[in-house]
């Protein structure tokens, strides 16, 4: 048996992963195993994190007019139209509600805030910018807004200064 050398397993996750370990060097070669399988178990654990925050969602806020919002309640998503390049969306509630707050004092009409989700990956295809003194937006282009969650409607309007 000695000659022929030792069937060494390596960690619980990697039952099926084995090496033979001649009878010489067997510490070397079963610290290189453990080496190795501690590798690939890190790029596995990566792998899964990557995954994960990519399946991550975000909110996104949008401040719609009443024709909007009725598109929207009977859609159940945010359309563009056909002469439309892109929506823009707020990263805050906040920074909605103060859009709609501007908008409703320069005569637009009153507004509701609807919610939409996106996933986190998608966001770096978006221009991320300030508009309008200040508010944090997204600018999504109209190929991407079949992606968005469903819009939510919010039954309310937080207070901006």
């Amino acid at each position: 048996m000695n000659a022929l050398g030792r069937l060494l397993s390596v960690g619980s996750e990697w039952a099926g992963y084995a090496t033979l370990v001649p009878t010489g060097g067997a510490r070397k070669a079963a610290r290189a195993a453990a080496d190795e399988a501690s590798e690939q178990l890190g790029r596995q654990g990566a792998r899964q994190a990557a995954r994960k925050t990519d399946d991550e969602w975000v909110h996104l806020y949008r401040a719609v007019s009443p024709g909007e919002l009725e598109d929207v309640l009977k859609t159940r998503r945010v359309r563009a139209l056909w002469w439309q390049e892109m929506k823009y969306f707020s990263l805050t509630l906040e920074g909605a509600a103060k859009y709609a707050r501007m908008a409703g004092r320069q005569g637009k009409g009153s507004f509701t805030l609807i919610r939409v989700q996106v996933r986190r990956n998608l966001l770096r295809n978006f221009d991320i910018l300030e508009v309008d003194r200040g508010i944090p937006a997204v600018v999504v282009p109209k190929g991407f807004l079949p992606l968005l969650g469903r819009p939510r409607v919010l039954p309310y309007m937080p207070l901006v200064p």
